[in-house]
């Protein structure tokens, strides 16, 4: 017990240690390969005091005027240090702390006068090192899984920001854009986490199955609401700075894309599930598997509703309380365009999830039905 428990605090020190050394490499390159001429990386050696600017009645914000000593960390002037007043917008800006980095900004104007602002905290290499502790301590307490489902993972990523998105920019249809994508997700997923091969088959068709159903409720309701896709200011900017793409289609494309994850939980798990009750028991009765399937699948439909509806909702929670804030009836709130496109990625996630359940289920005792078949002819042969 001792020894297993010493196994697992070495690899967590293992995962920190790479985390550790990732954190200070991606900084070294961030730092020489900064090229941005209107901005520098600085580190604050000393915040000094804040001076209130004449309040601006179009502007929502107090400004203030900060004393700040700063060294320089990327450009030519690396390593110098300078003492120089930022205006920053008090309560909106990031909060200055010495001793960590942060992006500056210069804006010089036509009398030759400039003026500095910190415009971010120079996060990089702390969104690097976390995202490889966690997939550091997944190879390391998952082994040869864990790097399966990153490759599954990393291979999905790219296939959205180098081939969906892109495609979609330059005006691609995105609904059978986004189909290609969500099957070719699927096919990977299931080719990198099912480890029996004869269930990756039943595992991939029961997620088309349920990715299916999830854009059949999608575009009813679309059409039946007769939403546009232009609510929010995301989807608002996106249509009058590229006018020919297609909104609804790309909504559309959404409902594929958020659901297939949840979707091939469900039918990978359940799956799963039914494999290890046939390798349990081989003669099992086609009937008690497939009851024992939707039994697993309803179990998991359960926490996975909750998962998509509230990941739907915590991504939302900024126009929900501005929402809620306006102080609309319920009337006006259900009529509302933005409220409408959240119910029905909702809906269809959650009716993508509820017909996995038998799609899966039947595949499964479909493909065992013609392997016992298959066996009975063999040792029929063999007789």
């Amino acid at each position: 017990m001792s020894a297993r428990i010493a196994g697992y605090v070495l690899r967590l020190a293992l995962a920190v240690l790479v985390a550790v050394v990732a954190h200070f490499a991606v900084e070294f390159i961030a730092l020489q390969s900064w090229d941005n001429s209107e901005s520098l990386i600085v580190r604050i050696v000393e915040v000094g005091r804040e001076t209130p600017r004449d309040f601006e009645e179009d502007s929502p914000f107090q400004s203030v005027d900060v004393q700040l000593m700063i060294r320089v960390l990327s450009g030519d002037q690396a390593g110098n240090l300078f003492s120089i007043v930022a205006m920053q917008a008090k309560g909106v800006g990031p909060r200055l702390v010495s001793g960590r980095n942060y992006v500056l900004v210069s804006d010089v104007f036509d009398d030759g006068s400039s003026q500095y602002s910190i415009a971010d905290v120079f996060r990089i290499p702390s969104v690097i090192s976390v995202i490889v502790l966690s997939c550091a301590l997944l190879i390391a307490f998952a082994g040869r899984a864990g790097v399966k489902a990153l490759l599954g993972l990393g291979l999905s990523i790219a296939c959205l920001l180098w081939g969906f998105i892109p495609l979609a920019a330059r005006g691609v249809a995105p609904v059978p854009l986004a189909f290609l994508v969500v099957f070719f997700i699927s096919l990977v997923t299931v080719f990198c986490v099912v480890n029996r091969k004869q269930a990756r088959l039943v595992a991939l068709l029961g997620t088309l199955g349920g990715i299916g159903g999830a854009f059949f409720v999608g575009y009813s309701t679309v059409w039946l609401w007769q939403l546009s896709g232009l609510a929010g200011e995301g989807a608002s900017l996106l249509a009058t700075t590229m006018i020919d793409i297609d909104m609804r289609g790309l909504m559309l494309a959404s409902v594929l894309i958020a659901a297939v994850g949840a979707v091939l939980d469900v039918g990978i798990s359940m799956t799963a599930a039914m494999s290890e009750l046939v390798e349990y028991d081989a003669s099992v009765k086609l009937s008690r598997l497939w009851s024992a399937g939707v039994r697993v699948g309803t179990e998991i439909l359960g926490s996975m509703i909750n998962t998509l509806i509230l990941a739907y909702l915590g991504t939302s929670l900024p126009i929900a309380i501005l929402i809620s804030n306006a102080g609309p009836s319920f009337w006006g709130l259900m009529n509302d365009p933005y409220v409408g496109q959240e119910i029905v990625l909702s809906l269809a996630g959650t009716a993508g999830l509820i017909l996995t359940i038998p799609i899966t289920a039947a595949f499964f005792v479909l493909r065992e039905k013609i392997s016992r078949r298959k066996n009975r002819a063999s040792r029929k042969v063999w007789a």
